[in-house]
């Protein structure tokens, strides 16, 4: 993951201002921005102190797969494009490395909280995939996964082709449904 996307990530996740964290860090709210943008990129001692004040640390994990944080990241990124197919790969990419992974890799692939993408049927799509991921090999889930619930009434389904398919519901795992997420269990199998 990129120093941007934790930054900003940790930031979004303790609910801080720019401000707020730059007087909390004692790291300038200048650099805090070139940080978060992406325009400076900051030695481990900084990024460690960002990370601290938002009350998260820095942690190493032994994979090369993106991780529900950085997805989500890229999946915001594709939507402000207008770019609904690219951020559906996403997903199916954050689908198919947790299900590549196992134990403490796979949790820890859903362990920083993602920033907002700015919809929120994506941010609930996102924690349930992650719930049922984790759930699928009884691992612990993550507390911002629980509070990521969607509206179960107003149901949503991605657009992944040019056909109309109707999705059937009882092939929707519990953990999309209850937060009103239609996509079918096969779809998130790699082919």
């Amino acid at each position: 993951m990129s120093a941007r996307v934790l930054a900003r990530s940790a930031r979004a996740a303790s609910g801080l201002t720019q401000g707020e964290l730059a007087t909390r860090s004692g790291i300038a709210g200048s650099s805090l921005s070139l940080i978060e943008h992406g325009k400076r990129e900051p030695t481990v001692a900084t990024l460690d102190t960002l990370l601290r004040a938002t009350g998260q640390t820095v942690v190493s994990i032994p994979t090369v797969r993106s991780d529900a944080a950085r997805i989500a990241y890229e999946i915001s990124v594709a939507l402000i494009g207008s770019d609904d197919a690219s951020a559906f790969r996403r997903f199916l990419q954050l689908a198919d490395n947790l299900a590549a992974e196992q134990g403490a890799t796979k949790v820890g692939l859903t362990l920083t909280e993602p920033a907002p993408t700015g919809f929120d049927h994506w941010d609930a799509a996102i924690a349930a995939l992650c719930e049922f991921r984790l759930r699928a090999s009884d691992l612990p889930i993550p507390g911002w996964v629980t509070t990521r619930l969607g509206d179960h009434e107003a149901q949503w389904a991605p657009r992944t082709s040019d056909y109309d398919v109707p999705v059937d519901r009882t092939h929707v795992p519990e953990a999309f449904l209850r937060r009103g997420i239609l996509i079918e269990a096969a779809t998130l199998e790699s082919i």
